[in-house]
């Protein structure tokens, strides 16, 4: 996020200790089985990123798991992955690379064709179909449509903004026009859609302030968490938006006080869960409200992201200083502490498989 590369700029003198990983004899042979998959950012600048798996039923966890297999570092901050076919794709925003990995021994030939680069600044990677996907662009102004099968760009879709997070709903790709920070000209409070089968934005739908994540419920209609951008002179509060796919037009459904970020929801759409302040809350769809009987209370920690699934619970990281190695907590759907374990620095995003 922008706000925390610009505090880790301030911080590059502290963290040169930690710049790389050290050298390993040889690449060794790894399976990934049934378990959370843990994609580490690392530190600006400093190709510390790394992959993390945790093998739920064996309670066991191994980290730094790209390097050791391919005897490379994965890059510099790791920003979000996706699987397809068998494949992981990890999307590395500042190296500007999107790497192609089996997804059971994570063995990746890292150069081309199996490592696609050229972006301005990939931050999520979102796939519509077998042969196409889209990457958004925190610097660009639209998507890159790329080709998952020969990882190779095969058009752009021009959109006028920044482009972030992605959701499919349907035939339809939604995505949040989150940061100006490139684009200081630019309205940051927007959604737009795009038909996926014609690639064209078809709809921009006005919602708060730095739409942050979005998330689609049980009837099909989409959520979206907004931050509020309150540290700005005509900023405003985080709220919270619900947008009917059908009308393509949003209402806002609740404000919030303070910080609120990181919306997901549980398998059925039934929850919307969130950083609300520092810890997790629960909004149930059905009531619109938010649920007085659950809170994970972040206590101290420093809550970056989180994933939710239904036969393991949910999944918080704490990313601690952002230098030190994280950790991930497991807790039940009613919010029991089930167990933690450390990751490496800065754990972001999360896959189950």
């Amino acid at each position: 996020m922008k706000r925390k590369t610009l505090l880790l700029l301030a911080l590059l003198p502290a963290l040169l200790f930690s710049c790389k990983p050290n050298e390993p004899d040889t690449p060794s042979e790894y399976t990934v089985g049934s378990g959370v998959l843990v994609l580490n950012e690392g530190n600006f600048q400093f190709s510390n990123a790394s992959l993390s798996f945790y093998d739920i039923e064996a309670d066991t966890v191994a980290n730094n798991l790209f390097y050791k297999v391919n005897g490379v570092p994965l890059g510099d901050v790791a920003q979000s992955f996706c699987l397809l076919d068998g494949h992981l794709f990890v999307v590395v925003n500042n190296s500007n690379y999107i790497y192609k990995m089996d997804a059971q021994t994570l063995v990746c030939d890292t150069t081309k064709p199996f490592k696609l680069g050229d972006f301005y600044s990939p931050r999520e990677m979102c796939v519509v179909a077998p042969n196409k996907a889209y990457v958004s662009d925190l610097m660009g102004t639209g998507l890159w449509i790329v080709d998952p099968q020969d990882m190779s760009h095969s058009g752009a879709i021009e959109m006028g903004k920044t482009t972030e997070k992605m959701l499919m709903v349907g035939n339809e790709l939604y995505v949040s026009n989150w940061s100006n920070y490139y684009l200081p000209e630019m309205e940051k409070n927007t959604v737009q859609v795009v038909d996926v089968n014609n690639d064209v934005m078809v709809a921009e739908i006005t919602v708060g302030k730095e739409p942050n994540t979005m998330a689609v419920d049980k009837d099909g209609h989409v959520w979206v968490l907004c931050e509020g951008a309150t540290w700005e002179d005509d900023g405003e509060n985080p709220s919270l938006w619900e947008i009917d796919p059908m009308l393509k037009t949003a209402t806002k459904r609740c404000e919030f006080e303070g910080v609120a970020m990181c919306m997901k929801s549980d398998v059925y759409g039934r929850y919307l869960y969130f950083f609300l302040n520092g810890d997790v809350r629960r909004f149930d769809v059905e009531t619109q409200s938010l649920s007085e009987t659950f809170r994970i209370e972040a206590e101290g920690r420093n809550f970056y992201n989180m994933a939710v699934d239904a036969r393991w619970g949910i999944f918080v990281t704490d990313a601690k200083n952002y230098m030190m190695n994280g950790t991930v907590y497991r807790y039940t759907d009613d919010g029991l502490l089930l167990g933690s374990f450390e990751a490496g620095i800065i754990p972001n995003a999360m896959l189950f498989k």
